[in-house]
């Protein structure tokens, strides 16, 4: 189906600006550097990349290199990665603690996902990090339950990878699965959670109180606001320059931040074709949304630990990009990056309505004459 999709935009449709302007960017550099390392371009390679992580032109480089440069090519490749998305968000589901309808309906909903599917077929970057998301809770999850010298090369591989990708995804993931694995070896988990989110949210403040310079701060709340300010430029009104430079300003608009986030782009924003064609995936996702809520309190009610890493993960990326989104478009793709976990949610969630209450055993009266 991927594949599909695929061949019709690429052959259909004539502007690769339409859903993802940077497929030129990709294309162009990555055919840049594949001459580079043909030698038919004499020139340093640092001087073809530019800054930022350099993972996914290298991987469009070398298909160019290998084959050349039809930017078909790199497009399928990510169909490939797309599909395999969709076992590992099953197995995921399973090892979180869902039942097996629950994550066969979770499978589902990652194969057909209109999002999902139109991000694994054109040539960025996007499929690569929502699997890479996905397996490396998978692994971590493999690693708590059981330690194994492979899983945990793997799970590091993964971390390192995703460097490659999105840095700031280091400590999105990173920081989740410590939480994570120091949680499972504690008697008392909701204490020593409730605790450490105490703890880290003070060591944020203060960090922010310890002094005017910005050098060496753990989280930095101004340059923050300069990425909002820079993805606000251009976008729709819903999205104004808000002041999110202190931890105070940033609290109070975080509320709407959330809802541009996860509601955006809102049906009636129909300013543009890409727009009105997210409208019917955007309305479904309004509708699986009491299903998540659910889906969630269920999963820590009665799988906790297994479940706990995925929540966690689910809700740092949101909280970052409820502050630094400016711009619908990018906050509806980069929420793909964790759609599997909502969907995975949302699947959980319907499984307990339509599971009927089990009641316990009873023997049948005996027959009276």
């Amino acid at each position: 189906m991927r594949v599909a999709v695929a061949l019709f935009i690429h052959l259909a449709v004539s502007s690769e600006d339409l859903f993802a302007p940077d497929q030129r960017t990709y294309h162009a550099v990555g055919k840049f550097l594949s001459d580079v390392w043909s030698q038919e371009t004499p020139i340093m390679t640092l001087r073809v990349l530019p800054d930022g992580p350099k993972g996914y032109f290298y991987i469009v480089a070398a298909i160019y290199y290998l084959i050349g440069p039809y930017s078909l090519l790199p497009k399928l490749l990510n169909c490939l990665v797309g599909a395999f998305m969709v076992p590992v968000a099953h197995d995921l589901a399973l090892r979180m603690g869902t039942s097996a309808a629950a994550a066969l309906r979770a499978a589902r909903f990652v194969t057909w996902f209109p999002s999902l599917v139109l991000w694994s077929c054109l040539n960025i970057r996007d499929a690569w990090i929502i699997l890479l998301i996905a397996l490396l809770c998978r692994q971590a999850l493999i690693l708590q339950s059981k330690f194994s010298l492979g899983t945990l090369i793997l799970l590091v591989g993964g971390l390192v990878a995703v460097i490659q990708f999105r840095a700031y995804l280091l400590f999105a993931i990173g920081a989740p699965i410590l939480v994570s694995f120091v949680a499972q070896r504690s008697r008392n988990l909701i204490r020593n959670l409730v605790l450490g989110s105490i703890v880290a949210v003070a060591l944020i403040y203060a960090d922010q109180a310890a002094g005017e310079s910005r050098k060496g701060r753990f989280v930095d709340f101004e340059e923050i606001q300069q990425i909002r300010y820079w993805n606000t430029v251009g976008a729709s009104s819903q999205f104004e320059q808000a002041d999110i430079s202190t931890p105070g300003k940033a609290l109070v608009f975080l509320p709407k931040g959330l809802a541009l986030f996860l509601l955006a782009p809102y049906p009636w924003m129909l300013g543009s074709l890409r727009q009105a064609l997210a409208v019917p995936e955007t309305l479904y996702f309004y509708f699986l949304i009491p299903w998540m809520i659910r889906g969630i309190r269920n999963l820590l009610r009665d799988h906790l630990r297994t479940s706990l890493l995925a929540v966690l993960i689910t809700a740092g990326l949101t909280l970052g990009y409820a502050l630094g989104e400016g711009n619908a478009g990018t906050a509806y793709r980069h929420r793909a990056q964790i759609l599997a976990f909502f969907l995975i949610f949302a699947a959980s969630g319907l499984d307990a309505r339509r599971r009927p209450q089990e009641l316990p055993f009873q023997a049948p009266l005996p027959r009276v004459a």
